[in-house]
């Protein structure tokens, strides 16, 4: 008896009027995404199968019907429900883009309160939309003003929920949110820098060992995995603009092209230069 070969398969896009919004296209089997963070929003169909993730500790299951709503920098994973894979849309969105349109909704900056929502509408909205986008056949003033639409509609159906900011200190986890965020922005300040974990710990006035697991436990990332993700998003988005790869390893950190050409490919199923090809 013979069994399917297992598919793993994902493609990027970009719309060439539509800078900084990045579209994928992916099916997986039995690929499994670790707990990672984006920089940017993240929205996403499954149009086939199913897939389940874990969100600030609560087990989600997306299936048809429902679209995802991942906030920048939330920590979160991935992997089919089923046997039979999953097929999957998205659509990255940048924060500043964002911004802007909740700027007009008369919002200082969105963020959603749950990382999927059930919604038929939008969820065939978004298809469509996306569809219309990979193939690259709309005038700059059609697309945009699809895309327009779309987020203003989900916006107003899903307002923005309570601010992931400054908390006080949470006796449970141990560092507060304002110290987490301090850490984060050291990082993304200086993602290239061979930061140590005393260095970090420091920030916050905490043993290495205390930090480490305080940090894991209210992230869900240990600050090396985090450090590495950032590094990775960044480096797509620079790949994206047609930046050199030996150029990108050496500005974001990578010990050389070789150690990014591994851990890209090992993130994202694609080469640095066949992820570059896609979206060029």
């Amino acid at each position: 008896m013979s069994t399917a070969t297992p598919i793993e398969n994902i493609n990027y896009w970009r719309h060439p009027s539509l800078s900084g919004i990045e579209l994928s296209q992916a099916e997986f089997t039995h690929f499994s995404f670790d707990k990672h963070v984006h920089l940017d929003y993240h929205l996403g169909v499954v149009t086939q199968g199913a897939q389940q993730f874990v969100n600030k500790g609560s087990s989600y299951q997306l299936g048809q019907h429902s679209l995802s709503t991942l906030n920048p920098d939330e920590t979160h994973d991935g992997q089919s429900r089923d046997a039979d894979g999953y097929r999957v849309k998205v659509m990255s969105i940048p924060v500043e883009y964002m911004n802007e349109v909740s700027q007009e909704l008369g919002l200082k900056e969105h963020f959603f309160s749950a990382p999927m929502v059930d919604d038929p509408t939008l969820y065939q909205y978004f298809i469509q939309l996306h569809e219309l986008l990979i193939q690259g056949q709309c005038s700059a003033l059609a697309g945009e003003s699809h895309l327009l639409n779309f987020i203003h509609l989900l916006l107003e159906r899903y307002p923005s929920g309570v601010s992931s900011g400054i908390s006080k200190l949470n006796p449970q986890l141990g560092l507060s949110k304002l110290q987490v965020s301090l850490v984060k922005q050291r990082i993304h300040d200086e993602p290239w820098h061979n930061t140590q974990l005393e260095t970090l710990a420091n920030e916050v006035s905490l043993s290495k060992f205390q930090f480490l697991r305080q940090f894991k436990q209210a992230t869900g990332m240990t600050p090396h995995a985090y450090l590495k993700r950032v590094r990775l998003e960044l480096a797509k988005k620079s790949l994206s603009h047609g930046a050199l790869v030996a150029d990108v390893a050496q500005q974001f950190g990578f010990f050389d092209q070789s150690h990014l050409n591994k851990a890209f490919k090992q993130a994202f199923l694609l080469s640095p230069v066949q992820f570059q090809r896609r979206m060029l």
